[in-house]
């Protein structure tokens, strides 16, 4: 043991017997009070929120001691004592600049490799500056190139409440005897390190770290990244746990959970090291779903990778902690992976399907980061899709290999496809790779692009590579850059090898690779195809241009390079999803069969492009559709593009709800999400026009009376998972438009459960809503006392959902202050928000009165300050969902009373864009209602009836 590893656990052992908030540490030469530091950031603009790369950080030694509500001068706070072996690699450092965001730096000394002490600045030895979370070290002389110095610090800082701000949190559960247990645990991912010890908290500084953990005795449940080494107890109230050196990695994936009665639910100790599941006391024997997701996972990136996990570090655990909290789904820390409860307690008798199956891409997400993530990092948070896209498309294409019945690579579309077709039609969307500094810029990035374009990418590559050389791609990147930092050019150079050892691209000409890559990871957006058929010569002219889903938006001139696919009526070939062409021009043309017939691009949606055709064309589609076998991917393909196209100008809504005729026949899961979201857009636009929108629910529902026939009311045994879905998602919509005999079911299924009868969870969601929605105060207090007793977070959330469709102001009130108490989780509090504004626009005034009379409250209790600005969200939802009375009403309190507050231009942004889609609707309801009278003259269904019907259940 060195020197200086000796005195850190002397002194640590010193502040852990009880004496460290009064630890007089001998009183230095400066005073404890740090001054902030004067404007030495020579670095301009948002460029200085980078830490210098002069001084590197090797190995970290690190000791939190934590008080609970034992200690009553400082509840939920802890003291930490550090060692962290740096290394300058410039000459003439005479600046240290490392992260902080901690309480109070104590001490702060820097020894060299004899362990002699290394002078600083008498004047200013350390200061800090709050904007950057900087700590600076200012020495007399510079540091020697290439030597090991000791840098010490002692410092404390307090445990968040609640996982919504990250760093150090607290959360807690009631045990089986009724007593509430407080646990802490940390969620650190992408900037939150610093807040438990100072560091250098980007992901390109990876170092090795060891920990050290004092806690109340009684706090045994204590898990981290590494297994425990030793431990030992500190007189007669606690107990110091120390845990092995971790690998070379970033800091934001150091964790540890300090706990009571967290424990071990399921374990299969045949891995090396054993596959843990873990969780609070009173979840024991609900792991095993989790456990079979966590033990096939691993056993395939084993296989696929060639790196099996167990070689990857000999101190590392296989641990998978649930928690009762938690900001985000899961978070991959490496060895110790952390989920939301909501997401892996699985019962089939208690979780819906649709959280089923997410948990299976979850755990494969959580999975394929350590190797896309932990192993190799990204170099910076501009590359985040490095580490997200490919753990994305890991996390359906992985999970699909070893849950083939979830069908899992299809959800793919409309899970990240859809998303990605959404959100980088705007003119504001970013490219995967884009300049990033704030805390606010990284924790953005965490998004849509980074996730779904990323994943997009990384499938639309591997079908053009082909998969044998995307695999070998894979394996030379992680080979190359294991336990390092790597940018987007390492990643290029592995593919360019594999691609030019195999010859995997011979097969297209004047094909630039490396231009393919710049583009899609450089530029934003992407393109529509726009083919015109001569259907005597066969001849198909194809130009592209950039896709913007506003009508009064001026397209630009960028190429992106398409990977092209098609399948004619005499050739028909859907599921082959190989670029017979890649389009790297503004314009090409291809040649088919002379004759007329239909022509669909874009096998099973893979390429990331819509798609329009020439008038003719769309007529022979719109009629193939109605009695030909196309892939219902490629119909669900079509659904998605129509309503694009509508909405961007491009397709009349008469010529749209023509094609979208074949929907009166359609059964199938993919194909009815997104039309079901699309119809969902024009409700929206609609609900200030009640009478419009009745009539327009009418002809939706009429589209619909067949899959509801064909998905029936009640489950069938060992049915197939999207069947389940199909039902989820049609009888959820088809109750709220109001389908007589749905709300009917829906309504005698909830009496029935009342009086005891158990409801299969496939269909609670519109059995929950429906009954709360016709139900009277006595339904509503059963399902608030059915929440308040579950064991099930997933079925909470369910009725969260439920008990927002209430119809009643009085009850809709009492379950919008409800969201306040910590009965609903701080992470699930802006959703059930959200669920109150998904009732009609009565509901939306009444939401309006809440957020009026309560905005203090709101701002606590949603945490204001939480880096995904909950608070934010729910004022710019709000305005979405009102008329314009509510809108009026709404900007003259922001105007009076809000104007100094953080959401007031946020909000007045969110109202002009919600009078914008009003004038929109007014503006398009009868072109609408003209084009869905049109396309529905085939209609079998009482129109009559159901006008009345929806108009009763008007909803937005």
């Amino acid at each position: 043991m060195s020197k200086t590893t000796l005195f850190s656990l002397v002194l640590f052992l010193a502040f852990a017997r009880g004496d460290f908030h009064q630890f007089a540490w001998g009183q230095p030469y400066w005073v404890f009070d740090i001054p902030e530091m004067p404007e030495v950031i020579t670095r301009g603009g948002e460029q200085a929120y980078r830490l210098p790369k002069t001084v590197v950080p090797i190995i970290y030694d690190i000791y939190i001691h934590l008080f609970f509500d034992e200690n009553e001068d400082s509840p939920f706070t802890y003291d930490g004592w550090e060692s962290i072996i740096i290394q300058a690699t410039a000459p003439n450092v005479t600046h240290i600049i490392l992260h902080s965001n901690v309480d109070f730096i104590k001490r702060l000394n820097l020894y060299n490799e004899q362990g002699s002490p290394v002078r600083l600045n008498p004047i200013l030895p350390f200061q800090t500056e709050p904007s950057y979370h900087f700590l600076i070290i200012n020495l007399l002389s510079p540091l020697i190139v290439g030597v090991n110095y000791t840098l010490h610090i002692g410092y404390s800082g307090s445990i968040n409440e609640g996982p919504m701000k990250k760093g150090i949190w607290r959360g807690w559960y009631i045990d089986d005897e009724g007593n509430e247990r407080i646990y802490v645990t940390t969620h650190f991912q992408p900037y939150m390190t610093r807040q438990a010890f100072p560091c250098w908290d980007e992901p390109e500084f990876k170092a090795a770290f060891r920990l050290h953990l004092s806690a109340p005795r009684s706090y045994r449940g204590t898990f981290s990244n590494t297994g425990v080494e030793y431990f030992n107890f500190i007189g007669t109230d606690r107990i110091i746990e120390h845990f092995r050196l971790t690998p070379k990695m970033s800091p934001y994936l150091v964790t540890f959970l300090v706990s009571e009665t967290f424990q071990v639910i399921a374990e299969n100790s045949s891995f090396t090291p054993p596959i843990r599941i873990i969780g609070r006391s009173n979840i024991a024997g609900l792991g095993d779903h989790a456990l079979d997701l966590v033990v096939k996972m691993t056993t395939f990136y084993d296989e696929y990778f060639q790196m099996p996990y167990s070689t990857l570090h000999e101190n590392l655990t296989n641990d998978h902690v649930i928690s009762p909290d938690w900001e985000s789904a899961g978070t991959e820390n490496w060895g110790m992976v952390s989920y939301r409860e909501l997401f892996m307690i699985i019962d089939p008798r208690e979780t819906i399907m649709s959280t089923e199956q997410y948990s299976a891409t979850l755990a494969s997400h959580e999975l394929a980061h350590i190797w896309f993530g932990n192993l190799v990092t990204c170099q910076w948070w501009n590359n985040t899709w490095m580490n997200e896209g490919f753990a994305s498309y890991f996390g359906y294409i992985g999970a699909n290999e070893m849950f083939p019945e979830y069908r899992l690579d299809e959800q793919f579309n409309s899970r990240y496809l859809k998303n990605t077709l959404d959100f980088d039609s705007r003119t504001w969307s970013s490219p995967l790779n884009h300049a990033v500094y704030t805390p606010e810029q990284v924790t953005n990035n965490f998004g849509t692009i980074s996730y779904s374009k990323g994943a997009v990418f990384v499938r639309m590559t591997a079908d053009i590579i082909t998969q044998e050389t995307f695999r070998k791609a894979c394996r030379y990147f992680l080979e190359r850059n294991k336990f390092k930092p790597a940018d987007q050019y390492d990643l290029l150079n592995a593919f360019s090898d594999a691609i030019t050892e195999d010859n995997s691209l011979s097969i297209y000409q004047h094909f630039n690779f490396t231009e393919y890559y710049r583009v899609w990871v450089n530029e934003p957006g992407y393109p529509i195809l726009n083919v015109n058929v001569n259907h005597v010569t066969g001849e198909m002219a194809l130009h592209q241009q950039r896709f913007f889903i506003s009508a009064n938006t001026k397209t630009t001139g960028r190429i992106y390079p398409i990977p092209i696919t098609y399948s004619t009526a005499r050739s028909a070939d859907f599921e082959n999803i190989r670029p017979i062409y890649m389009m790297s021009s503004e314009r090409a043309v291809l040649n088919k069969t002379a004759g007329e017939e239909w022509v669909i691009f874009n096998h099973l949606q893979h390429g990331l492009y819509r798609v329009n055709y020439d008038d003719r064309t769309w007529d022979l589609i719109a009629e193939a559709l109605r009695d030909t076998p196309i892939h219902h991917l490629n119909r669900a393909q079509i659904v998605e593009d129509v309503f694009a196209l509508m909405r961007s100008g491009r397709m009349t809504h008469s010529k749209g709800f023509y094609i979208l005729q074949f929907l009166q026949a359609e059964i199938n899961y993919h194909v009815w999400y997104v039309a079901i979201n699309g119809y969902s857009w024009l409700r929206e636009r609609l609900g200030h026009l009640p009478e419009s929108l009745a009539e327009f629910d009418s002809y939706i529902l009429g589209y619909m009376q067949n899959v509801i026939e064909a998905v029936d009311f009640e489950p069938s045994t060992n049915e197939e998972p999207t069947v389940s879905l199909t039902r989820q998602e049609v009888l959820q919509f088809a109750c709220a438009l109001g389908h007589k005999a749905c709300v009917e079911d829906s309504i005698s299924r909830f009496l029935a459960m009342r009086n005891g009868t158990w409801i299969d969870p496939r269909i609670r969601k519109n059995v929950y809503m429906t009954g709360i929605r016709h139900g009277s105060t006595e339904d509503f207090d059963f399902l608030m006392n059915r929440l308040l007793n579950s064991n099930y977070a997933n079925d909470q959330s369910e009725m969260l959902r439920g008990l927002a469709s209430t119809t009643s102001p009085q009850l809709l009130l009492r379950y919008l202050n409800f969201t306040l108490t910590r009965d609903v989780r701080s992470h699930d509090k802006f959703n059930a928000f959200g669920y109150a504004l998904v009732g009609d626009q009565e509901s939306a005034l009444t939401v309006l009165e809440f957020v009026k009379n309560n905005i203090d409250a709101i701002r606590v209790e949603y945490i204001e300050d939480a880096p995904l600005k909950p608070v934010h969200k729910a004022l710019e939802y709000l305005a979405e969902h009102l008329n314009e009375k509510g809108l009026n009403d709404y900007e003259n309190w922001l105007r009076t009373t809000q104007s100094k507050s953080l959401q007031y231009g946020s909000a007045l942004s969110s109202i002009a864009m919600a009078r914008g889609n009003l004038a929109w609707g007014t503006a398009n309801a009868e072109d609408i209602l003209t084009a869905a009278r049109g396309g529905a003259v085939t209609v079998a269904t009482s129109i009559t009836l159901l006008i009345v019907m929806a108009f009763i259940s008007t909803v937005v």
